[in-house]
């Protein structure tokens, strides 16, 4: 291989040599640097575009080095590859720069690459002379340089990459004109290292170059190089790349105004424009910002204590509250930023829930740490009497009775070291006319939730529910009085009958024995439903959260189901005394086997059992409740079989209303007997872990 040197030539390929390093520097750096964000578009592109300069310059500086025609086309080979890498990676990351990433897709790249890779087959085949019609040598300064005619195909070539640096730099110049100062500097450093290197390679391509045409495009590279440099190390480059402006700031909720030293709107987007002016953007831009937004006077007059204010806008259907943040602009002093948040929803949700909080029937009560009032609600004046300011600043235990004091105050103090505990207590509260109030109270302790500190109560009135409990204690006094007489009086003679059946069975033989010691078990019967009805059947004890699945298979194994099935679909437990609840469903289970089935006992019901949203549900596929008699069925003595005693239904009636439920008999889906127990809200229990389900 023969190289070739003069004096005049080394300074100008000691520049490319320059320039390829410089530019295979910024690609080492930039993987280096940058090796999480390679998989952005624009990094990705950025390093194409250096690789590709330092190509360029490296094949430019040999081809001018060597000597022989063969040496130099092959310098140009790798020179043309470098070339049409820079025009596509510079494409490709003005793409990206101006945040139109989504036109990179995997097609476009393979459509733009059809075009370079024709010609590059083409200036290295035989079908050269379609790119270079003439390829000579002449010498030039005591230098061998290369002299090229272009065919259709090179001049071809040359204006698709042309084309594509106009392309990069029209999506730069936008990119400038719609940013902001900081992406303004960015995108016109690029567009420089752009148009520096274009400049030199048009000059090249109409041959006005020195010392026969030499192309400066690849030193051109070097101030490219430079530009990039600065642009990375003080302006960010690879760090803070700009999105198009209609991606994020005029599709933003909150609106935002920039103006300047004189108060005159130099920008804003859509979400202030709609409430400024009908007219749009140029309507808006260039007018003083108070005579658009008055409300912002006092605080960009200075005339505000803070640079955070809230205001009213006039719309013309309705008004709308802003929460208005001013900050000066960190690139430039003369230029501030308005942050304009729309807050209409906000209070709208506000004063809503504080519509709830004022016309609730239950007391809303804010305790500090000492057990001092600090916020009362509105609806203690309908509910106790007294004014909520009357209140404040007391301590909420001098309302308590004196006999429940103590454990009030305890329950206060022991629950004051553990956060966000919940407690549930029962007491009487003093009301403006010096009565006693049962009440019913939910505390929760957030003194460190920085948005309540404190300790919240709410409180429910209580008295009538306490008042109907006491009635029914009363009530079930005397029904225990009641069944004392019944077991003692009917079952004494029973016992005396039943003694002397014995005696005639041994003494006489009478075929009417046996419907004699019927009507005994009948009368047993009675007595012993009569007394589940006075003493257990609306007497409810202590009530708990209640596995339903758990209850239902107790039930069922206290029944001779006779071969029936059952299928429990319970998802939550419900809140009952759970004695009471297992009679109700033995009972239910009872009346379902003694009535469901098939007479010549072929086939057994099948019964089932659900939870629902607001209670729960048992269902047999038996041969149901007429709809005349669903009335009555709940009601004492109603049977329709000869051996029932028609107080099973009613003792599921009498416990279902001493819980407070409500019972609907219907018919389900296969036909048979449906009961359906309304629970009211406060006695649900929250969904367990999931809905289980048991076939039995």
């Amino acid at each position: 291989m023969t190289w070739q040197y003069t004096p005049e030539i080394l300074p100008y390929v000691g520049v490319l040599f320059l320039s390829m390093l410089l530019a295979g520097g910024l690609a080492v750096y930039t993987v280096v640097a940058w090796a999480d964000a390679m998989n952005e578009p624009g990094v990705r592109a950025f390093v194409g575009l250096n690789v590709g300069c330092s190509l360029w310059a490296g094949a430019y500086a040999m081809q001018l080095l060597s000597a022989t025609i063969p040496t130099k086309l092959a310098w140009l080979t790798v020179a043309f590859i470098g070339s049409v890498l820079v025009a596509l990676s510079c494409f490709s990351f003005a793409i990206a720069y101006s945040g139109n990433e989504q036109l990179l897709s995997r097609r476009t790249v393979c459509v733009l690459a059809i075009e370079p890779a024709v010609a590059f087959v083409l200036f290295t085949t035989e079908y050269r002379n379609l790119y270079t019609q003439r390829v000579d040598t002449v010498v030039v300064s005591d230098l061998v340089m290369i002299e090229r005619t272009f065919g259709p195909i090179g001049l071809v070539h040359i204006l698709y990459l042309y084309g594509l640096l106009v392309i990069s730099a029209g999506f730069l110049l936008r990119t400038i004109y719609r940013s902001d100062r900081v992406y303004r500097v960015q995108a016109g450093a690029v567009l420089l290292s752009i148009f520096v290197p274009l400049l030199a390679n048009v000059i090249w391509f109409l041959n006005l170059g020195p010392m026969g045409n030499l192309d400066f495009t690849p030193v051109a590279f070097v101030v490219s190089g430079l530009v990039y440099a600065v642009a990375i190390s003080r302006h960010h480059l690879l760090d803070i790349v700009p999105v198009a402006r209609t991606a994020v700031v005029e599709n933003m909720r909150d609106g935002f105004l920039v103006i300047d030293e004189t108060n005159r709107i130099r920008d804003a987007n859509a979400a202030v424009r709609s409430h400024g002016s009908p007219d749009g953007l140029e309507s808006i831009v260039g007018r003083d910002i108070t005579a658009v937004f008055p409300e912002v006077s006092p605080i960009i007059r200075g005339d505000s204590p803070t640079d955070h204010t809230e205001i009213v806008v006039e719309g013309e259907n309705r008004s709308r509250s802003f929460d208005v943040q001013v900050q000066r602009l960190s690139n430039d002093d003369r230029f501030r930023l308005l942050l304009l948040r729309d807050v209409t929803e906000q209070h709208a949700v506000e004063q809503r829930y504080q519509a709830l909080i004022e016309n609730t029937s239950d007391l809303i009560t804010v305790l500090d740490g000492s057990g001092l009032v600090r916020y009362q609600s509105p609806s203690v004046t309908n509910v106790l009497g007294y004014d909520p300011s009357a209140l404040a600043d007391r301590a909420y235990v001098e309302f308590v009775h004196p006999a429940d004091r103590d454990r009030i105050v305890a329950t206060f103090h022991d629950n004051l070291d553990r956060s966000d505990t919940i407690e549930r207590a029962e007491y009487r509260i003093r009301d403006a006319d010096g009565e006693w109030r049962d009440v019913e109270t939910v505390g929760r302790n957030l003194l460190d939730d920085p948005f309540v500190e404190g300790v919240v109560l709410n409180t429910r009135d209580v008295t009538e529910r306490k008042r109907r409990e006491r009635e029914i204690r009363r009530k079930n006094d005397q029904l225990e009085e009641f069944a004392g007489v019944v077991s003692h009086d009917l079952r004494n003679p029973l016992t005396i009958a039943q003694g002397y059946l014995e005696a005639a069975r041994d003494a006489v033989d009478c075929e009417y024995h046996d419907d004699i010691e019927f009507a005994h078990d009948r009368i047993e019967t009675i007595i012993e439903d009569v007394l589940v009805l006075a003493r257990e059947g609306q007497a409810i004890g202590e009530t708990d959260r209640v596995d339903v699945e758990r209850v239902v298979e107790r039930a069922w194994a206290h029944v001779d189901t006779e071969g029936a099935s059952l299928t429990v679909a319970a998802d939550r437990p419900i809140v009952a005394d759970e004695d009471r609840l297992l009679q109700l469903l033995e009972n239910l289970f009872r009346n379902s086997v003694e009535h469901g089935g098939s007479e010549d006992g072929e086939s057994a019901v099948h019964v089932r059992v659900e939870t629902v949203a607001d209670g729960f549900i048992v269902e047999d596929d038996g041969p149901g409740i007429p709809v005349d008699d669903r009335r009555d069925v709940l009601e004492y003595g109603h049977t329709t079989t000869d051996t029932g005693t028609g107080f099973g239904l009613a003792i599921v009636s009498r416990i279902a209303e001493g819980h407070g439920w409500s019972i609907r008999v219907g018919e389900s889906d296969d036909g048979g007997a449906r009961f359906e127990f309304a629970i009211d809200d406060s006695v649900l229990a929250d969904s367990v872990d999931g809905p289980a389900s048991v076939d039995r």
